[in-house]
């Protein structure tokens, strides 16, 4: 008999539901998604869903920390690139930045990030999934700001202006429902935050 959902590799289950779990996080929001939905969109079973994880609020903290540690892994795979070595000041920093972009601008990605930092201020377990995210983040921005020349000392307050920027962008997306981009001149702007005196 076909149930209408599709053949999920055995062992797989977990991973296929936390990524249906993001998806409709980026599409509906942290709080109006049920298990049910959740299983629907992953093609499997509700009793598959409530197998892996025992109710809906333990299935949104591991698909919330499933994006911390995907964020991680970019911004750690970005700063590893050994090309960067070679670069001169400004072209590290527009390939930095480029990756921070790259990062945080896919749809349903940027959309669940915004509704984790929401979350954030409910929910102690939620920030501290947050706390990563934002550590990655500024781990990339440390790489560029350093390169430009940016004192130790100035750097925390600049690596916020830029992330209140990206914010600011990402909210103005998620409001008109158009692709969330950083604007043309983001890396005259970084740079100039980077460089600048303030």
């Amino acid at each position: 008999m076909n149930t209408g959902r599709s053949t999920v590799a055995r062992g797989t289950g977990r991973d296929v539901l936390l990524e249906a779990t993001l998806r409709l996080i980026g599409e509906r929001g942290l709080h109006a998604i049920t298990l049910r939905e959740v299983a629907a969109a992953a093609g499997l079973s509700l009793g598959s869903t409530t197998y892996h994880f025992a109710d809906r609020d333990a299935l949104l903290i591991a698909a919330l920390s499933r994006f911390a540690d995907s964020v991680v892994e970019q911004c750690d795979t970005a700063l590893a690139r050994p090309e960067l070595d070679t670069m001169t000041p400004r072209e590290l920093m527009a390939a930095v930045f480029a990756d921070f972009s790259a990062s945080y601008c896919e749809p349903n990605r940027m959309l669940a990030q915004l509704e984790m930092y929401t979350e954030s201020a409910r929910n102690p377990t939620v920030a501290a999934i947050s706390d990563r995210c934002m550590a990655a983040y500024r781990r990339l921005l440390v790489r560029a700001f350093a390169a430009a020349g940016l004192p130790d000392a100035e750097t925390d307050a600049r690596i916020a202006h830029v992330m209140v920027y990206a914010d600011g962008l990402a909210l103005q997306s998620a409001a008109k429902g158009t692709p969330c981009e950083l604007q043309a001149d983001a890396p005259a702007v970084i740079w100039a935050l980077a460089t600048a005196s303030i």
